[in-house]
């Protein structure tokens, strides 16, 4: 301890403590003379300036030595003229007033460090207050703090947010909207007000001509709106362009496609075509009556706002094609609708007379069938002994022919009775029908027959199906092999649903429609409830070719030739259209040689 103390001298003792803080407020009123990054003035009770710190000297322009002892008021005339004295007569009574760059962008009009700022002097913060000693009010401090760049960067994010916001609520207007050019006033009006502009225009190009029109203006007097029907930057949107035109300093251009544009007194105006999917629909055009040239920063938000403009216009026009276009559709469907009920009604008018012509022609074809039969057994009977041979074997030809037209005109008398006559479905139970056919039938063929019992009842017109089935139960007794007994089997099945009729020539249309209750359009297609019911026909015949399958339907069409077999092609065409009148449908499965199954699908019962 004493070593240590030892070593201390006079000059390395402590300094009193009222010696420490006079050297601690010497070095700060140095710093704030010389370091500190804001303004410092004081100024006696008559505003002489008493101090003026570095940084007031390097934004003033002015010296300490100049202005020392001189009114602030005198070097700064414009205070009284701002009426910001007052604020240093209450500094003089002991009140503290704050200046804010909202109400007064600044106190002492110092040269803004941002020449380019939108600002041509410093903008300030400044605090007035009292000086004090000894409790007593000596004078006025001043402190001045520079907030140019802080409120620059401030109002850069503010115009930022409203543009956004602005962009936005454009934005939702075009796609809201379903006819974008209802809005367009509206729509610019707003934009033009906060981009400050005064001035608007909006051109847009007939789909047919190609043609620019003006479709919307803003911000010229009605008197000089016709001035603006062609539109002034035609030379700038030459084929497909989407470049922007700007055009800066109007006034002070001479070329004169722009006399109306500075007629009016714009100085500045930038254009945008409106460019979708390829497609030059318009053109977009703000102006400006206060300035000489467009920002950059407004160019970008502009072009924006005009390609969402562009889109929403693409969108409506692609609407209205395809509006116009369904229009189009829906007539030429009419149309063809109406066509088709004309032409089908034609053909059943055509159909029904051939009908007509058919049943009239095989009516009074009968009796001189009849007579040309009658006359030929007279001349067989009277005449025998006197007839030549020669002339016997004509006569007996004669009469052979005369048959073959009796039954000729028999069969189609009866397969126009089936597309003639008016029909009526019910429940109809097919064992009593095969009984009445198999009594019309010959012993042979009676005793061929046999029935799968128990028949399944189907929906059917009791005369037609007894017809259909007649008519298959005579070819699968008459188209057997020479001196082979026929071999007849009847029986039905179920299915769930209806096969489709095969492709024939037998007529499809008739003017006589079967009336078919609701209920027989469909059933479950199970064993307890089928939905349609097929009755087949069996025989052990001579068969049919494959081919000739789809054609024996048709009318006076037979799957083999007619040596050795009777038959006038009609059957089976009669059984096709018993068939389509009832609702049904009908097929055959075959081979030559192997017998031939018919059969018939009616809804079940």
């Amino acid at each position: 301890m004493g070593g240590a103390g030892a070593g201390l001298t006079k000059e390395s003792m402590p300094e009193p403590a009222s010696n420490c803080e006079a050297t601690r407020e010497t070095a700060l009123l140095s710093w704030i003379q010389q370091f500190a990054p804001y303004g410092v003035v004081t100024l006696d009770e008559s505003f002489q300036v008493q101090s003026w710190n570095h940084w007031m000297e390097i934004h003033s322009g002015m010296r300490r030595q100049d202005v020392a002892g001189k009114n602030l008021f005198i070097l700064f005339p414009d205070l009284y003229e701002r009426k910001l004295a007052s604020q240093f007569e209450r500094a003089l009574h002991g009140e503290a007033s704050v200046l804010s760059t909202a109400f007064h962008h600044y106190l002492l009009p110092f040269p803004s460090p941002f020449p380019e700022g939108a600002s041509e002097y410093m903008l300030q913060t400044a605090r007035i207050a009292p000086l004090f000693s000894k409790e007593k009010v000596c004078g006025v401090i001043v402190v001045i703090e520079d907030v140019t760049q802080r409120e620059s960067q401030a109002g850069a994010l503010e115009l930022r947010h409203r543009r956004d916001q602005l962009v936005s609520w454009a934005l939702a207007h075009l796609l809201k909207t379903e006819q974008p050019r209802k809005v367009i006033r509206q729509l610019f009006f707003k934009i033009a007000e906060q981009l400050d502009f005064d001035t608007f225009f909006v051109y847009l190009r007939d789909v047919d001509t190609g043609q620019l029109g003006l479709e919307a203006v803003g911000g010229v007097p009605l008197e000089a709106d016709k001035e603006f029907l062609a539109c002034p930057f035609l030379n700038h949107l030459a084929g497909e362009s989407s470049e922007l035109v700007v055009l800066n300093s109007l006034q002070q251009l001479q070329t004169p496609e722009y006399e109306a544009l500075r007629k009016v007194g714009i100085r500045a105006a930038i254009g945008f075509p409106l460019v979708s999917n390829e497609r030059n629909l318009g053109l977009l055009c703000f102006a400006t009556c206060i300035r000489d040239a467009i920002a950059a920063d407004e160019s970008a938000l502009l072009a924006t706002i005009a390609q969402f403009l562009a889109t929403a216009l693409d969108r409506e026009s692609t609407n209205c094609q395809l509006h116009k276009a369904k229009e189009a559709l829906s007539q030429h469907a009419a149309l063809l609708e109406q066509k088709v009920q004309e032409r089908t009604a034609r053909l059943l008018d055509t159909i029904s007379e051939l009908e007509t012509f058919s049943y009239t022609i095989a009516h009074d074809l009968r009796a001189p069938a009849r007579g040309i039969s009658g006359f030929c057994e007279v001349l067989l009977e009277d005449f025998a002994e006197t007839l030549p041979q020669k002339a016997r074997l004509m006569v007996e030809r004669i009469a052979r022919a005369g048959g073959r037209m009796e039954s000729l005109t028999r069969d189609l008398l009866a397969f126009s009775k089936v597309s003639r006559q008016e029909i009526v479905l019910a429940p109809t139970q097919i064992e009593p029908v095969i009984e009445e056919i198999s009594a019309l039938c010959v012993p042979a063929v009676r005793q061929a027959i046999k029935v799968c019992a128990p028949m399944r009842p189907v929906r059917a017109h009791r005369g037609l199906l007894q017809h259909a089935l007649s008519n298959l139960i005579d070819n699968a007794a008459k188209f057997v092999a020479p001196g082979a007994p026929p071999r007849i089997t009847v029986g039905t099945e179920p299915v769930s649903h209806g096969s489709p009729n095969p492709p024939s020539r037998s007529l499809t249309f008739s003017s006589h429609a079967p009336s078919l209750p609701e209920a027989s359009a469909s059933a479950p297609a199970d064993e307890e409830s089928p939905g349609y019911i097929r009755i087949w026909v069996r025989d052990e015949g001579i068969g049919i070719p494959r081919e000739a399958h789809q054609k024996i339907f048709g009318i006076f069409e037979r799957g083999i030739t007619s040596d050795g077999y009777e038959g006038t092609g009609i059957g089976l065409a009669i059984v096709a259209r018993a068939m389509q009148r009832m609702g049904g449908t009908y097929g055959v499965e075959s081979e030559p040689g192997k017998g031939s199954q018919f059969w018939l699908e009616l809804p079940a019962a």
